[in-house]
């Protein structure tokens, strides 16, 4: 897998500034008066799917541009006005979407931001896999949210995107896998689509094949990358398609299938490794695709009646 590219940088210079967004594929030009007290810091960590910067912009200032990819912009605090096409809004805690070809401006004050980059090209390809259609095209209506609880739901998936920079999870493939469907999802949901994708009905039949070839999709490929999506592709269902599947056959969903065949996983590895206290058990969760320890145990413990201390040695 390509390694991440991380950057952090700070500067007080608007036209520096201008070329740290360059960086993420976004042409603009900010402005601010010289006693306005602005700065411009930025932590940007790029995967070959997706992207995730933090921003913290101090003073009072304003920029016009676009970007490259979709770009999803959460404010989480400060005074953010937008322009987009002639719509208007008030950004602070209401994420909006910023689409390629589109007039943007801003003006804002003080502003603490997380932003995520998606590639139109992939966006589009998890669409057509979410919603069982080769020839759909992703064209999104408006860059305002469906309303406040779509709103707060991409809020929430950009905080703990954020809080995964912060904790270095970023770093573990099956965890970035994880938080990238996790938001390119919560695009799909959040923003209103200009097409409408209509579920095909499945026969039992059907329904348990696609289920079978899940299950052995799962097995097979559990150490490695994989999202349900992946699962859903190889399966040739749609998301709601493999959704009712596994519901029907397991009595769970498919995330959690794959999540129960991963702790079995690490369940292994804590019991093959005799390495008692040195084991790092954050670092083996994270691995295996759980990048908070404490859920991690909780989930252990449900499943194997005990922390997973204890297995260490055996």
């Amino acid at each position: 897998m390509p390694e991440l590219t991380r950057l952090r940088s700070r500067t007080s210079d608007p036209a520096e500034a201008d070329a740290l967004l360059a960086a993420s594929g976004g042409r603009f030009a900010f402005a601010s008066e010289p006693d306005a007290g602005f700065s411009f810091d930025v932590d940007q960590i790029v995967d070959p799917s997706f992207s995730v910067a933090r921003y913290s912009i101090g003073g009072e200032w304003e920029t016009s541009g676009e970007f490259e990819d979709l770009c999803i912009v959460n404010v989480t605090g400060g005074s953010y006005d937008w322009e987009i096409d002639g719509v208007r809004g008030t950004a602070t805690r209401a994420p909006f979407l910023i689409r390629p070809g589109h007039d943007f401006m801003c003006t804002a004050q003080q502003t603490d931001i997380v932003n995520i980059y998606l590639s139109p090209t992939t966006l589009r390809d998890v669409a057509r896999i979410t919603f069982g259609d080769e020839h759909l095209d992703v064209v999104f209506d408006s860059p305002s949210t469906l309303g406040p609880l779509h709103s707060e739901y991409m809020l929430t998936a950009a905080t703990v995107a954020a809080e995964y920079m912060d904790a270095g999870t970023f770093r573990h493939p099956l965890v970035r896998a994880s938080l990238f469907h996790t938001l390119a999802l919560a695009a799909l949901k959040c923003f209103p689509l200009s097409t409408d994708p209509r579920e095909r009905d499945v026969t039992p039949a059907g329904q348990l094949s696609r289920y079978r070839r899940g299950v052995r999709f799962i097995e097979d490929h559990a150490s490695l990358p994989i999202t349900v999506l992946d699962v859903a592709e190889a399966a040739g269902a749609t998301l709601a398609q493999l959704e009712a599947a596994f519901r029907t056959h397991t009595s769970m969903s498919a995330r959690g299938y794959l999540q129960r065949v991963r702790l079995s996983a690490a369940h292994a590895d804590l019991a093959a490794s005799g390495s008692g206290p040195g084991t790092d058990l954050a670092e083996l969760a994270a691995r295996w695709g759980f990048p908070d320890v404490e859920r991690f145990s909780r989930r252990y413990h449900d499943a194997y009646g005990e922390a997973p201390g204890p297995t260490l040695g055996r």
